[in-house]
């Protein structure tokens, strides 16, 4: 042990401290020192807290990045996007992308008996993440975006199940909106509520199965032949024509190996089928949309080959028609790719490269775009932690820069004699900033445990509440970082240490033969 080191230490264990006025000095400089240390703690774990679970709020509801279409711009409604499986297995061979999957958004009213509600709708498919909507719901389930019943499940916020009157099992009306007279009504069974507390989301968003909304959105192509017998004089003929759904209702009807052309309607002769096997239709558009093609093989029913003064013809007393197909496109495209990722401080670096990966007509957005408004806030609550830090430290350092010029002057007489016996004047302010660390560091050991102690009691116990609509939490959250508290712990003894370099030069102002004659 050095000699400053030596006689610091018996300075703070002298006995005859009790009388001496630095006492209750020095007990105040703690006091402050673990007040200001608790608040530091507490003021990092709460802004930290904050951040962690209102960012994962932000990012359950919608993912990291979203790939969409470069001509989309309502953030309600998404444009179709083709789905392509290699440029999701692109996205995910990006170092950082953990999930992607499809989904699709269109603005939508919901209808109940007494109440009408303007939503966004959201459709999602079988690779639908529901880890985080899981931990949200309220009451009821989430649904099953395969579900093929007649009344397929939605899944909304609690704020619109209290606004509409409504409850799980209930059955609602949800009008879907193309265009601006396009609005067609479904039926939808209320499954689960979830509860996200950001306001953006519960006001609005509502959950359907994809499938729904492909099949709303027409963005593919479905085809249809439209059989039936007819008589021409005498003769019996089939009547043939094409039919299509969806795309941009522009469109081509192709009949391959066979003469016909356009949609129709064709007559053909009952004694062509044995030529013809079975009639194909294939229908495009001109905006490109994957064809969809049909089929239809026809048997007469009691075929009859008559030959009088008419001439020769057929005769059946009906048709039996066999159909097929690839059953539309509807099912291959979506409104775009959620994209989440493993760190959101990478969030810049990943969203570079899975723009790189996307073909021509596709963009990305951020969560920070799309949510601009909420990290703006959390940028502000990390510039009030940096002031309350600041605050507390310079507290500290007042304190202690008092503590330090008492025990100093308290010391004169000692001070005199060590000078008198040779010490440097380095050396003798080394033994007060080393009593003024061991004062420190007393006081952040007893501030860090007030400030990890409430932090845990607010953290089992919830004992803080706050309004859920204000600030996305229905109370306060708090994280602790063991690096963070040790960052505090080094930075505050550090900084305060050195702030007391000046103080510490009033020793070098004592000389020897007036300090031995102080009282």
């Amino acid at each position: 042990m050095g000699f400053p080191h030596f006689i610091a230490r018996r300075i703070l264990s002298d006995t005859d401290r009790q009388q001496r006025l630095s006492r209750p000095i020095v007990l105040i400089a703690v006091l402050g020192i673990v007040i200001g240390m608790a608040v530091m703690i507490i003021t990092v774990g709460i802004s930290s807290g904050f951040q962690r679970e209102i960012r994962s709020k932000v990012v359950g509801a919608g993912s990291h990045i979203q790939v969409v279409s470069i001509g989309q711009n309502d953030p309600k409604e998404t444009p179709r996007v083709l789905i392509d499986p290699e440029l999701k297995t692109q996205l995910l061979a990006i170092p950082g992308v953990r999930h992607v999957q499809i989904h699709a958004t269109k603005p939508g009213i919901i209808e109940t008996a007494e109440e009408i509600e303007g939503v966004v709708v959201k459709g999602v498919g079988a690779d639908f993440d529901w880890a985080f909507w899981n931990a949200h719901i309220v009451e009821g389930t989430a649904i099953d975006p395969l579900d093929s019943a007649s009344t397929p499940g939605v899944l909304l916020s609690r704020y619109l199940a209290k606004r509409l009157a409504i409850g799980v099992s209930d059955t609602i009306t949800i009008y879907l909106v193309k265009g601006r007279e396009d609005i067609r009504p479904r039926k939808f069974a209320v499954k689960g509520l979830y509860e996200t507390g950001l306001e953006k989301i519960d006001h609005q968003l509502v959950f359907i199965g994809i499938g729904v909304m492909q099949r709303f959105a027409q963005w593919g192509l479905r085809a249809e032949i439209l059989v039936t017998d007819t008589l021409i004089g005498r003769a019996s003929m089939l009547r043939v024509e094409g039919l299509a759904f969806g795309g941009d209702h522009l469109y081509n009807y192709e009949w391959p190996l066979s003469s016909l052309k356009g949609k129709g309607p064709h007559y053909i002769d009952p004694q062509l089928l044995h030529v013809l096997g079975k009639i194909t239709l294939v229908v495009s558009d001109e905006s490109g949309t994957l064809p969809d093609t049909a089929w239809v093989r026809v048997t007469p029913q009691e075929p009859r080959h008559i030959i009088d003064s008419w001439g020769q013809y057929t005769s059946f007393s009906g048709i039996d028609v066999e159909r097929g197909g690839t059953g539309g496109t509807y099912d291959k495209y979506c409104g775009g790719y959620e994209v989440a990722i493993d760190d959101l401080d990478r969030l810049s670096e990943i969203d570079d490269a899975v723009y790189q990966a996307l073909p021509q007509g596709l963009r990305t957005v951020t969560v920070k775009q799309r949510f601009g408004e909420i990290f703006a806030w959390l940028n502000l609550l990390d510039t009030n932690v940096v002031v309350v830090i600041a605050l507390m430290v310079i507290v500290a350092i007042i304190n202690m820069t008092s503590a330090l010029l008492i025990i100093i002057l308290e010391r004169t007489n000692m001070i005199g004699v060590l000078k008198a016996l040779g010490s440097s004047n380095g050396a003798i302010r080394r033994i007060f900033l080393i009593d003024a660390a061991y004062i420190l560091g007393f006081g952040i050991v007893l501030g860090d445990l007030l400030g990890i102690g409430l932090c845990g009691l607010q953290h089992f116990f919830g004992i803080v509440r706050l309004p859920i609509e204000s600030y996305y939490v229905d109370q306060v959250p708090v994280h602790l970082d063991p690096m963070a508290i040790l960052a505090l712990n080094v930075g505050t003894l550090a900084v305060c240490v050195a702030a007391l370099v000046l103080p510490s030069w009033l020793v070098t102002r004592i000389a020897p033969a007036r300090a031995i004659r102080f009282d």
